[in-house]
């Protein structure tokens, strides 16, 4: 094989054991950075696209029990770490390691960390901010009332990971 396949494999599509012998053949001994890079992006992306699509589910199961609102959980609570946390640190986790978890935790919440190098802790930045506004601008566009960072702050939700959506 000359070439490694780049195609970005379909959630459900199985990487074949051949293109996985052939990317464990050209991998470079000591790049433990590189790998936490890499398994930081696709953590970060998962999160993001399960608490996306996790919403209209408990919207709906809310609103037909007659609640108004809910809180949802975009980031890492404050004191998320070593495994345990939110349902967003969870999915960190289960798509990457409790290292790269904290690491992202570290980095959403402006705390230092070592594990993932300083280029792609910028782009886990920038990708985190533009999803989250992106998601709470088409919320807004979809008729939701959504509070978040200072607004909740101001009426005594401290926890930075909380958004809340209302509907009524």
């Amino acid at each position: 094989m000359d070439e490694i396949n780049t195609k970005i494999p379909q959630p459900t599509e199985l990487i074949p054991a051949e293109e996985a012998r052939a990317l464990t053949a050209s991998a470079k001994p000591g790049r433990s950075q590189a790998e936490a890079d890499t398994l930081a992006a696709n953590a970060l992306r998962w999160a993001m696209h399960n608490a996306e699509g996790q919403t209209s589910t408990r919207i709906r199961t809310y609103a037909m029990y007659g609640r108004t609102s809910v809180m949802l959980k975009f980031a890492p609570g404050e004191t998320d770490c070593a495994g345990a946390g939110n349902a967003f640190y969870n999915d960190l986790l289960a798509n990457s390691n409790v290292l790269v978890a904290d690491a992202i935790s570290s980095i959403i919440h402006g705390r230092p960390q070592g594990l993932i190098s300083p280029l792609q802790e910028m782009r886990l930045l920038n990708e985190y901010n533009a999803k989250l506004v992106a998601f709470l601008r088409r919320l807004r566009r979809a008729g939701y009332d959504v509070k978040a960072g200072e607004e909740l702050a101001a009426e005594g939700v401290h926890d930075n990971s909380t958004v809340v959506v209302s509907w009524a």
